[in-house]
């Protein structure tokens, strides 16, 4: 059987503070690593749909970031005030991947996870063999500045209306049946397709003792996300060495301004994508793109390094 038959198995690294959980699809280990990261709100197993044809072909972990998922490191919501801790994290989990695999790792995130991926490769690019930015966060420091005293003073715009949404998310629910329910065909579940949703609720909830289920990843700390926005991804992309791919939404992208531009200066080979009819959820909306463009980027870099090699 191939490894995209099996199904992902969930595993753990333990840390002083908990769990770091991640999915791992069974596959060759000689196989190149492949890194998935998340949206905010999401869970690794969101993407299942996605990532497991690519299973014959990577070696592939999906994590669940902090506060979301079966990760159990610490998260408070009045202490989140950037996505650092974020790429922290994720460094010490690409330090196991690539002493494991033997080299250096592909990276691809989604939305939050993309802007982490930049952070984390800045930091260490030594852990990184290439980055697939699917929609990702790019605000700069200042209008992070910005969105917070429009807090304060209680105004409401982009990502302010997307952390109050997150605020009044109901949290509990009598089961996952019910849960399905009330998101299919709604608000950012609209374009969802139905086995990206039941792999969003399955991979994002936790029984309760009463019976009922609630989100892993709580209301408050997907807020406290959107509003934590004190990093600077820009001089994180401008530290970047690696090759890269961008696919980016036409509506309503997060991905917006000079920043597509900026990716295509940092790598002058970069594939800079625009979905017109995507929306910020492309990857669960254009699964087989998102793939193909993972694939042309893995053959690139190997053309790259055979090149140097030469």
């Amino acid at each position: 059987m191939k490894a995209s038959d099996f199904p992902p198995v969930q595993k753990s690294l333990q840390r002083a503070e908990g769990i770091q959980s991640f999915l791992e699809w069974k596959s060759d280990t000689s196989l190149p690593p492949l890194h998935f990261a998340h949206a905010n709100g999401f869970n690794g197993m969101t993407y299942r749909h996605l990532l497991a044809p690519l299973a014959d072909r990577f070696h592939i972990r999906a994590w669940d970031a902090r506060g979301h998922g079966a990760t159990s490191l610490s998260a408070d919501p009045a202490t989140q005030t950037s996505w650092y801790r974020y790429a922290d994290d994720l460094i010490v989990l690409l330090e196991q991947f690539a002493e494991e695999a033997g080299g250096p790792v592909l990276l691809a995130g989604h939305s939050m996870g993309g802007a982490t991926s930049i952070l984390a490769a800045a930091e260490r690019p030594d852990l990184v063999r290439g980055i697939i930015l699917l929609d990702p966060v790019m605000i700069r420091r200042h209008q992070g500045r910005m969105l917070r005293l429009m807090t304060k003073v209680g105004l409401r715009l982009g990502p302010q209306d997307l952390a109050a949404g997150a605020q009044k998310r109901r949290s509990v629910f009598p089961d996952r049946q019910t849960m399905v329910e009330s998101y299919r065909g709604r608000g950012i579940f609209r374009t969802w397709p139905e086995a990206f949703l039941l792999d969003y609720v399955e991979g994002g909830t936790r029984s309760l003792p009463s019976g009922e289920v609630e989100l892993a990843c709580a209301p408050a700390w997907e807020a406290a996300n959107f509003r934590g926005h004190n990093h600077d991804i820009f001089a994180g992309l401008a530290k970047l060495n690696v090759p890269l791919t961008l696919i980016y939404a036409g509506i309503g992208s997060t991905c917006r301004g000079n920043a597509p531009f900026l990716i295509g200066e940092q790598d002058k080979r970069a594939t800079l994508l625009r979905i017109g009819t995507g929306t910020h959820f492309l990857p669960v909306e254009y699964p087989d793109i998102v793939r193909r463009e993972i694939v042309a980027l893995y053959d690139r870099i190997l053309g790259l390094e055979e090149k140097v090699a030469a």
